[in-house]
């Protein structure tokens, strides 16, 4: 028989092996929070990773002055060759949702890494295109 200890995160209940992996992990939690509040209050994505450190290596230099309002072409989600897609929320694992409504099916989103060659090309938020089908949603 053998005595197994873990460490329980008082955000998730996730199981940890050590104190210090999850006094990590739950700083985490607090970290992501405190970044989609700065996004959500329209911080830029550098701001949020200079306050919170969430995204290890960094923001790329193109994202750097980009903010929720900013929108993004994804062509191949709805076939629409328009900005239709914007940053609304970042997932613990450090990834963005694009959201918002291109086409046909209504509102869609996705999570991304801030690699993801969509968002190479941030456009402002005057250009944000909404399907008129589903503009009062």
């Amino acid at each position: 028989m053998e005595v197994v200890t873990r460490y329980r995160c008082e955000h998730c209940g996730e199981l940890l092996k050590t104190e210090q992996e999850c006094l990590e992990h739950e700083n985490r939690h607090l970290m992501i929070t405190k970044a989609n509040e700065m996004l959500k209050n329209g911080s830029t994505l550098k701001e949020i990773n200079d306050e919170t450190s969430i995204w290890k290596y960094g923001v790329p230099e193109h994202l750097h002055n980009v903010t929720g309002d900013n929108c993004f072409v994804v062509s191949h989600w709805q076939c629409c060759e328009k900005p239709a897609y914007k940053i609304d929320y970042i997932n613990f694992e450090g990834n963005v949702r694009l959201w918002g409504c291109g086409s046909w099916s209504g509102y869609y989103g996705e999570y991304v890494n801030l690699s993801y060659r969509h968002l190479k090309n941030p456009r402002p938020k005057e250009e944000l295109f909404v399907d008129k089908r589903y503009e009062t949603l």
